[in-house]
């Protein structure tokens, strides 16, 4: 029997089933190699899938899981056999990090893109830390009142934000500075799986209670608005900010992965004026850029290619046109958000100092 997936406003679903989910709990973008990697979790598989729709073998042989997977620099990590995070080269796919936590259920995993993965304990309601460079690990929170699911990190914000399971669930956020624990809304939803966040700080959460995906907005004073239904067991979602995609694994009976396309990032957001005159080009000073606009600039984000948040500055005057971006940043690519009086923009850049 078909199943069907009812999307809101003008987003675009793409359905894709194939004999080599098995279910899929967790999926990321590989940016370097252009592909999906989708963490079969009844397997204990790794596939790949390129942007063609070709599937090849990534991982095999896992006892358990793997559950929640993320990428940090050549090396894919994954929550493996409940207590430890086994890590898998990029190119080879080979082994190449295993490390037991002796946790209990290791299900949600995030990185800060340099060193530190981590990963939430759902049975033993604990966060670890896990430095990666030296093979060693942390209790990073305890005590929590519920069971933790995904995680994302907010390098800008000096925060993790976490979503949990049971009813009433909340979303909460853990200070990177302290690891203090606070709650940025008490939900009316139950069993939240996954959370993303796409390139505008809006926030997406799958929910096993009703099978959607709700967004809120990026302070929480909108929302939960109803994106996507008709799932099953959406499990742990990945936002591809570069091209404003959302991939859910359905974990439940359609054994599948949706893609919900919302729009292109680097192409205009918003009316009125052509806002497709931004220039961003490089500025004498290492590190620094230009930004020469055709509207005033009241504020610039700057995101990783993972779409973390590295820098944000606000302009108090409206009406430049150019700006001095004076904030280094290492060789790589980056998207740059650029909003300013009924204008928004994202483009991406290239740093080479």
């Amino acid at each position: 029997m078909k199943k069907s997936v009812i999307i809101f406003f003008s987003f675009i679903s793409i359905l894709v089933n194939a004999q080599s989910y098995n279910g899929p709990e967790s999926v990321e973008f590989d940016f370097a190699n252009n592909r999906w990697l989708i963490g079969n979790k009844n397997n204990g598989t790794v596939i790949a899938r390129d942007m063609n729709g070709n599937f090849t073998s990534f991982v095999s042989g896992m006892t358990s899981g793997p559950y929640g997977i993320e990428i940090l620099g050549n090396t894919l990590y994954c929550c493996h056999n409940g207590g430890s995070i086994r890590g898998f080269d990029l190119t080879t796919g080979a082994q190449v990090f295993n490390l037991n936590l002796g946790a209990s259920f290791l299900n949600g995993i995030c990185s800060d893109g340099v060193n530190n993965l981590f990963v939430t304990d759902f049975t033993a309601k604990k966060i670890y830390r896990v430095n990666v460079l030296n093979n060693s690990f942390t209790v990073f929170v305890t005590g929590l009142a519920k069971s933790p699911n995904g995680i994302i990190y907010e390098g800008a914000n000096q925060r993790l934000v976490f979503v949990n399971w049971g009813a009433s669930a909340p979303i909460q956020q853990v200070a990177l500075s302290d690891s203090s624990v606070t709650t940025l809304i008490t939900t009316t939803l139950s069993n939240i799986d996954g959370i993303a966040a796409d390139a505008y700080g809006n926030y997406y959460v799958s929910t096993w209670g009703n099978n959607t995906i709700r967004r809120y907005s990026s302070n929480f004073t909108v929302g939960p608005t109803t994106v996507v239904t008709g799932l099953s067991s959406p499990a742990d979602l990945f936002y591809n900010q570069q091209n404003d995609t959302l991939a859910i694994p359905n974990s439940g009976t359609l054994n599948n992965v949706v893609w919900v396309g919302f729009g292109s990032t680097l192409s205009t957001h918003a009316t009125p004026g052509d806002i497709s005159v931004v220039k961003i080009f490089p500025s004498p000073t290492s590190g620094t850029f230009t930004i020469d606009c055709d509207f005033g600039v009241e504020n610039v984000r700057v995101f990783d290619i993972n779409g973390k948040k590295l820098i944000e500055k606000n302009y108090q005057d409206a009406q430049k046109q150019k700006i001095l971006f004076e904030s280094f940043l290492p060789n790589g690519n980056y998207l740059i958000e650029i909003t300013g009086s009924e204008h928004h923009a994202i483009r991406q850049i290239n740093v080479e100092n």
